[in-house]
């Protein structure tokens, strides 16, 4: 990144001749230099502020974390203008706890917005959603920019981010659409300016599964997998022709279990020569929602160029990591390590990659410090970057949910917490289980040092008793869905039929 006389800079995709990109996706990206304002702004000025949530992308398969694959040259790019923070955690393991934490500043077990379970350990509706509403009297981001003068839009392919559904309490206008229509819509946005600025929340849903066959070089030459006549004999319940794709949540049989659920009970396997592409699929849907990030990043930073960017993403996926896959459920690296990057011109320092491990729900308090809507709130990432701690342990949990709990069982018949402490790490079932790990030598998980030395993890349950003890709540009445969202949820794995 250079100076330049000119204020702002472009974050865009930059394609290297001697790295092999996508082959559709990406053609026609400009690739102009990014540049730095010399000053900052005004502090009168309030800057524009966007933040997008890359849905279900783990930081692992991005290349701005390190990943052997380009799935994300966009982001790479804003991470070279600004930010990267390498070591973040989601409080929740799925869209509807880790976006009330993003909106809140809070863990799910202060804004309620989680599974509810009844004595049995279900959730109170089998085959319902079985989620309760985020409180109503935590204040939102979009509550926040509003009352400070800003215009508040939020735009959606995630369908639990509809507005009826109540995570979108406080925004001016929150609209549902399909991915390549938040994008299209949000350009459009971008570029009409008006006197008041503006905070847009975006999400993007591509690399949540169904996993469509991609543009992307490592997914697209694996059509013939997805073809029927050539296709390998397990995937053939869980082929789709439009768009041609792996489509995991269907059920081969009536009232069966879907193939997640069949690949969690050893019903179905995927051999090890297969592995490969299932992964790729998942990779060439991260770069999709990397060249949307693109699209809409291109439009705002030109009419937009001294404004807030941050990007993250709410959750992971399991990808057969611990026996796993899909998310929600468990609380392992894979689904609870999660991007955040920042970037402001003016306001941060490009070019940076800070190490301190923090939360994924720092991101409410830094974007109010950022924008000066809360100048030093308290919990703003800014203060880590300048002393490089951040005070108090990571914490994680994931909810059991009556479907999983009766038609799989086992795990997921329990509650899971993680509780980190520098780089000590316990997993907490309530069914009493209790794993240790040394994230500094095992940063995934791999070797459970607490059946050979107990006493560590004993220690960190002591000192850490209560932490996720539930917040009172006004409202206990579960959330209503339509008939038109029970079906949309019911396609992505979320409802039982």
């Amino acid at each position: 990144m250079g100076a330049s006389a000119s204020p702002g800079f472009r974050y865009t995709a930059m394609v290297r001749r001697s790295v092999p990109l996508l082959l559709l996706i990406l053609v026609g990206c400009e690739s102009p230099l990014s540049t730095v304002p010399e000053t900052v702004p005004s502090a009168s000025m309030q800057p524009d502020v966007l933040l997008v949530v890359l849905d279900t992308v783990r930081a692992d398969r991005l290349s701005t974390y390190g990943h052997h694959l380009p799935t994300s040259p966009q982001l790479d790019e804003v991470g070279r203008a600004g930010v990267v923070f390498e070591d973040v955690t989601t409080a929740g393991s799925w869209t509807w706890p880790a976006h009330a934490s993003i909106f809140t500043g809070t863990p799910p077990w202060v804004h309620g917005a989680h599974i509810q379970r009844d004595a049995l350990g279900g959730a109170l509706a089998v085959g319902h959603l079985g989620a309760m509403p985020m409180r109503r009297d935590l204040p939102t981001l979009a509550e926040r920019f509003s009352a400070a003068g800003y215009k508040t839009t939020a735009l959606s392919a995630n369908v639990l981010l509809s507005p009826d559904l109540g995570l979108t309490r406080g925004f001016d206008s929150a609209v549902f659409l399909p991915d390549h229509a938040v994008a299209t819509q949000a350009e459009s946005i971008a570029t009409n300016k008006d006197e008041a600025p503006l905070f847009m929340f975006i999400n993007f849903m591509g690399a949540h599964a169904p996993w469509n066959l991609s543009p992307a070089q490592w997914s697209a030459r694996h059509a013939a997998k997805l073809s029927p006549a050539t296709a390998p004999n397990w995937t053939l319940p869980f082929l789709s022709a439009a768009p041609v794709g792996l489509d995991l949540y269907r059920t081969p049989t009536p009232a069966g279990l879907d193939g997640f659920q069949l690949l969690h009970t050893g019903a179905l396997q995927i051999p090890d020569e297969d592995m490969a592409w299932v992964n790729d699929m998942y990779d060439g849907q991260v770069a999709v929602s990397d060249y949307l990030l693109h699209r809409v990043l291109r439009a705002w930073s030109a009419a937009r160029p001294n404004s807030v960017v941050a990007v993250v993403s709410d959750h992971g996926e399991y990808l057969g990591e611990h026996g796993m896959w899909e998310h929600g459920k468990t609380v392992y690296p894979e689904v609870v390590k999660v991007p955040m990057v920042i970037a402001a011109p003016g306001r941060l320092k490009p070019g940076q990659r800070v190490s301190t491990p923090v939360q994924l729900r720092d991101i409410y308090p830094t974007l109010l410090d950022l924008s000066g809507v809360q100048v030093g709130a308290p919990g703003s990432l800014l203060a880590v970057m300048a002393s490089g701690e951040r005070p108090g342990p990571i914490l994680a949990k994931a909810w059991s949910g009556s479907v999983w709990a009766k038609l799989v069982g086992g795990r997921f018949a329990h509650d899971w917490g993680l509780i980190r402490a520098n780089d000590i790490a316990i997993i907490t079932g309530s069914d009493g289980t209790l794993e240790r790990y040394d994230l500094a030598q095992d940063p995934t998980m791999k070797v459970d040092l607490h059946p050979h030395d107990p006493a560590p993890g004993n220690a960190m349950m002591t000192r850490f008793e209560g932490v996720f003890a539930e917040a009172p709540r006004p409202d206990e009445a579960q959330v209503a869905l339509p008939q038109q969202v029970m079906e949309r949820l019911q396609a992505l794995g979320y409802v039982a039929d």
